[in-house]
């Protein structure tokens, strides 16, 4: 679900604004997590255990498109319609709405209740994080975004129901299901990470309905669809970096750390050469490395029988590198020295980097161009749909003009984002 598919929190939550905002998928951030006191990689993120004196495996690596597979939904046999074109929302008792006016769209009033049934969860989430003055800035920020959107919304509404657009169980389901793949995360995490953050599935469910609707609606006017090959290739030869897998191993060890209470530095650091010494000799001999590991090592992939798992070049430090990437799989290094350390080395696998030839990666790049098509028709479209509505506002709550660092010149859309290509999975370890 880099899940990714990396998350640090997934917050869904869909609105008219929202919907084609950005074309492009988030590429996913690459782990280089390693230990402080581990051969870690040398500019890492801290691992979880700072005081451990091993390094803590990397996943096995940094995939693009999720690791988990999406849990599919069965669809109905024959979806029912519902009214109004959309699924609709799931009661939820709230304060007493302010009927006060905040526009009129085409007539229909949005009302400040309305609006704060926006804000005020994503306040609360933020809970003591602002201060009383913070929050009322940000709060009058936030207004102005959420209104917009919603004006865009009804906009889109009505635009869905003149056009008789539909959107089925099967449809918001299927949206889910893609959505959960493209995060590598589970329906039953998905759940919970939303209950964590205060948000109801049956709304998400409404709104991610919503978006299906949107997406139909404009689909259904787009001038084409089609992305020719030439233009795939051309977007593939310009971004074959990024379909680039690199070179890994995986690895275990077993690292022997001198003892730190010892004030002869010279004296502990012989001891642990000798006793690591000693280990390469019992394997050798035959003895299990795993058994070693656990019972004798000063890393937590002690845990694991020392295993490190996939790693690529730039996550360990050099001495450790340069041996883990030079030995054959199946094969132990002698002692090598670094400073945490000493470390003996067994390489399980090896991976040789290669780039994903055009025709594995072309169904992403179509989807990602496609969606850059989207992007670029659709603000158009939405300026088109706000000049031509009719947008009142109650005296003294009219917003304010555009500053001139986001004007631009009307009906000039704005640029499309490059979409970022998403990396071909590496392989997992076997």
């Amino acid at each position: 679900m880099k899940i990714s598919m990396k998350l640090a929190v997934l917050v869904v939550f869909v609105s008219a604004s929202m919907v084609f905002a950005a074309a492009k998928p988030a590429k996913d951030a690459k782990m280089t997590v390693k230990d402080a006191n581990a051969p870690a990689a040398k500019t890492a993120a801290p691992a979880k255990d700072v005081n451990a004196a091993k390094p803590i495996a990397p996943p096995a690596a940094a995939p693009a498109a999720p690791k988990a597979p999406a849990m599919p939904v069965a669809p109905e046999a024959k979806p029912p319609k519902v009214e109004p074109n959309l699924p609709k929302p799931p009661a939820v008792p709230s304060a007493p709405e302010n009927n006060e006016v905040a526009v009129t769209v085409n007539g229909s009033a949005i009302t400040e209740g309305q609006l704060d049934a926006r804000i005020m969860p994503r306040l609360a989430r933020l809970g003591s994080k602002l201060t009383p003055a913070m929050a009322e800035q940000y709060k009058s920020r936030m207004r102005a975004q959420m209104l917009e959107g919603m004006i865009l919304e009804r906009l889109l509404d009505e635009q869905v129901k003149k056009m008789g657009i539909t959107v089925t169980d099967s449809d918001v389901n299927d949206k889910i299901t893609e959505i959960l793949s493209q995060q590598g995360m589970t329906m039953d995490v998905f759940k919970s990470m939303l209950q964590a953050q205060g948000q109801d599935f049956e709304q998400v469910k409404h709104e991610i309905g919503k978006t299906v609707g949107y997406e139909k609606l404009i689909d259904g006017q787009l001038p084409s669809k089609d992305i020719n090959d030439a233009e795939a290739l051309a977007f593939y030869e310009r971004s074959k970096e990024d379909y680039n897998t690199p070179e890994q191993v995986q690895a275990s060890h077993i690292l022997i750390t001198p003892d730190h209470n010892n004030p002869d530095v010279n004296q502990a650091k012989a001891q642990a050469k000798a006793k690591a010494e000693k280990l390469l000799q019992q394997l050798k001999a035959g003895a299990d490395f795993a058994t070693l590991a656990k019972e004798n090592s000063d890393c937590p992939s002690k845990a694991k029988g020392g295993d490190l798992g996939m790693f690529t070049r730039g996550q360990m430090v050099q001495p450790f590198e340069d041996v883990a990437f030079a030995l054959k799989p199946g094969d132990l290094s002698d002692v090598v020295e670094t400073q945490f350390g000493y470390h003996i080395i067994k390489v399980a696998l090896h991976k040789p980097g290669e780039m994903a030839p055009f025709e594995k990666v072309k169904p992403q790049i179509v989807k990602m161009l496609l969606d850059q098509k989207r992007a670029m028709f659709f603000r158009t479209y939405k300026d088109k749909l706000m000049a031509e509505a009719s947008i009142v506002y109650p005296p003294g709550k009219e917003p304010a003009p555009p500053t001139m660092e986001v004007m631009r010149p009307s009906g000039a859309p704005a640029a499309a984002p490059k979409p970022a290509p998403m990396p071909t999975p590496a392989p997992k370890p076997n």
